[in-house]
């Protein structure tokens, strides 16, 4: 046999891998998980229940999600809601003065995870704080207003679940701040 198909071959199987792999975990593993509710510091239940959605579609995608409240398990602690405004503009009042608005609002929902194993077990795969905002502008009457706000809530409250279970499978995703 020839030095070169040995070469060739040695050569190959050396470096044909990249050798990449996910920080902590991959959808090869096999691991399934199901999702419950730590705790919520929401008044909006519909915020609480948008986050675990998020968390579910995110490890469904993946493959990872189970059914159920067994172990192993992500649980999710829902931090807070916030609002605040974005831009001023000058509106005119009913006596012609010019008072500040604001020209939209932004809403966001900061929350956090992690997977415990089995029941009394210590919590693995914290995610830190993490935040999705959404911004709408500001409606012509208080209806529009309070369903464009809901609105708003429930996609912030999506968008960071699925951040969130990205991070609990170990696939990078950013806070957005």
């Amino acid at each position: 046999m020839s030095a070169r198909p040995v070469f060739v071959f040695v050569f190959g199987s050396l470096f044909s891998a990249c050798g990449y792999h996910t920080v902590i975990g991959n959808e090869a593993s096999g691991e399934r998980f199901a999702v419950v509710l730590a705790s919520s510091n929401v008044a909006d239940a519909i915020a609480s229940d948008e986050v675990l959605a998020g968390v579910r579609d995110e490890l469904a995608r993946r493959g990872a999600l189970a059914t159920g409240n067994g172990y192993p398990r992500c649980e999710v602690e829902i931090l807070r809601a916030d609002e605040s405004s974005e831009g001023i503009a000058a509106s005119p009042n009913t006596d012609g003065r010019l008072l500040p608005m604001s020209r939209a609002t932004r809403v966001s929902v900061v929350a956090r995870a992690w997977v415990t194993p089995s029941p009394g077990a210590s919590p693995l795969r914290d995610t830190g704080d993490t935040r999705a905002f959404e911004t709408v502008a500001v409606a012509p009457n208080a209806r529009a207003a309070t369903f464009q706000h809901d609105d708003a809530v429930r996609a912030a409250g999506r968008r960071v679940g699925r951040i969130l279970g990205a991070r609990i499978l170990g696939f990078p995703s950013s806070s957005e701040e």
